[in-house]
């Protein structure tokens, strides 16, 4: 299992203009991952930076009351430091080593 092609769904070909692609701060995402491996299969998986998701729970605490305000969820999510495509391109390569990848990816 190889990896042709990786991206976060901010780069998805025409899917924004040039100029917002620039902005994307790589650290501050929660995005799809899409995966296209050399036997023309693509996966794909949630992931969220901590920024992100520190944000997002201080944002969630405001919205609820009560117990809710103690917990915040989110199904099949991998949390990592930032998005940055070399760091990106690493961990999939090791999710693949490990075994992981079926696990944390889902096939389109």
């Amino acid at each position: 299992m190889r990896i042709k092609k990786i991206y976060v769904a901010e780069d998805i070909p025409g899917d924004r203009p040039e100029e917002e692609k620039e902005d994307v701060n790589y650290g501050l995402l929660n995005t799809d991952v899409i995966v296209q491996l050399d036997d023309g299969n693509s996966y794909r998986a949630n992931f969220i930076s901590l920024t992100k998701l520190a944000n997002e729970f201080q944002a969630h605490q405001k919205q609820v009351e009560g117990l809710a305000k103690k917990y915040f969820w989110s199904k099949s999510t991998v949390i990592v430091n930032d998005l940055k495509k070399d760091q990106l391109m690493q961990m999939v390569e090791y999710m693949i080593e490990e075994g992981d990848f079926q696990m944390i990816f889902e096939k389109l």
